[in-house]
C-alpha cells in the first residue's frame, strides 16, 4: 500500500481541484501498477483565527486580496480549472467565508467511523463552492454528515474531544513541517505543493509504487495563509 498524505483546507478552491486530481490519478496509477493508494486528508486552516460565524465572504476577500476585483479575478482561474474537473463553482451563492474547524472534526469523524474522510473532504467541499452552502453552520454540518451514514447524532459526536485532538495533531504536524500553503501532498517522503495535474500525479505515484511504503507532508493552484 501507497500512503498519500494530503493537507488541505475547506475554503481553498484549489484543494477541491487538487483532490479530485488525485482521485483520478490514484484510480489510474492503481490500474496500472495494482498498488493500493490510501489517501489520508489532513486539517489545515488557513484563517485560524476567522471567528466561529464566519466573515462576509465579500469583506474577507476584498481585505485579504486588496480589492474585489482582484478576488473575482482569481476566482475565474478556478472556475476553469474546476471545469475540467467537472467542478461548478458558484460563487455568486456564497455569502460567507465560514470556520473551519468544525469542519475538519466532521471528516475526523467520517474517517474513524468509516475510512471515509477523504469522501467527507470532498463533500464539504462541493457543499461551499458549488451549493454556496455554510459549512461552519453546526447544522449545515450536521445534516451532511448524516446523508453520508454517520448516524442522526452526529451534532453531539461532533463535540467529541478526540476529533479536536485529532484536528490539532494535523495542525502541530504542518507547523513541524513549516506549512504555510495549501494543497499539500506527501507520497514516499516527497512533497508536492498546488494542484498538480493528473498525469504528472500518475507518474508519481507510478514511480513510488516501486518502493516500499513510507507514509508521511489561492494563487496559481495553492492558497496560502
Amino acid at each position: 500500500m501507497v500512503d498519500i498524505d494530503v493537507f488541505s483546507d475547506l475554503i481553498c478552491p484549489w484543494c477541491y481541484i487538487g483532490g479530485r486530481r488525485l482521485e483520478r490519478a490514484a484510480g489510474i496509477a492503481r490500474e496500472r501498477t495494482g498498488r493500493t493508494y490510501r489517501i489520508r486528508h489532513h486539517a489545515f486552516e488557513l484563517n485560524p483565527a476567522m471567528p466561529l460565524a464566519g466573515m462576509d465572504r465579500r469583506a474577507y476577500r476584498s481585505e485579504k486580496f486588496g480589492s474585489w476585483e482582484r478576488s473575482r479575478r482569481l476566482d475565474a482561474g478556478t472556475v476553469l480549472a474546476g471545469g475540467r474537473e467537472g467542478i461548478v463553482f458558484d460563487y455568486e451563492a456564497i455569502a460567507r467565508t465560514p470556520n473551519t474547524r468544525a469542519g475538519h472534526r466532521l471528516i475526523a469523524l467520517a474517517e474513524r467511523e468509516a475510512g471515509q474522510g477523504m469522501a467527507m473532504a470532498d463533500r464539504l467541499l462541493a457543499a461551499y463552492f458549488s451549493e454556496g452552502r455554510d459549512i461552519g453552520d453546526a447544522a449545515v454540518l450536521a445534516r451532511l454528515g448524516q446523508e453520508a451514514g454517520l448516524g442522526d447524532d452526529v451534532a453531539t459526536r461532533l463535540t467529541d474531544p478526540a476529533l479536536e485532538a485529532a484536528v490539532r495533531e494535523d495542525e502541530r504536524l504542518a507547523e513541524y513541517l513549516g506549512l504555510r500553503g495549501v494543497p499539500l501532498l506527501v507520497v514516499g517522503g516527497q512533497a508536492i505543493t498546488g494542484a498538480v495535474e493528473t498525469e504528472a500525479l500518475v507518474e508519481v505515484l507510478e514511480r513510488h509504487a516501486t518502493r516500499p511504503p513510507t507514509g508521511a507532508g489561492c494563487e496559481d493552484g495553492v492558497c496560502s495563509l
